[in-house]
């Protein structure tokens, strides 16, 4: 088996899937795979810095980008000030 195989079953194992692989045979060839473990360290570590960055939400300024940016395509070139109703 390929590491792309059980790099494949431990996203799944952080997504809380099931990873398709009996957990004992995943887990020994992370303790003998350097490359395993590294590219499982930084999945965690990428992993950690999503979740916190969901848990904060955008930033302020982030959120003044992005509507700025929403107003560019607008006729008169302004971002929306709050619900649209669609014209009929």
């Amino acid at each position: 088996m390929r590491c792309a195989q059980f790099r494949t079953a431990l996203s799944a194992r952080l997504d809380g899937e099931p990873s398709g692989l009996p957990e004992i045979r995943l887990d020994k060839h992370v303790a003998r795979c350097a490359g395993c473990r590294e590219w499982l360290d930084r999945a965690e570590r990428l992993r950690g810095r999503v979740r916190a960055g969901i848990a904060d939400g955008p930033s302020p300024e982030w959120s003044a980008r992005l509507l700025a940016r929403l107003g560019e395509d607008r006729p008169g070139g302004r971002a929306p000030d709050g619900p649209q109703v669609a014209e009929q």
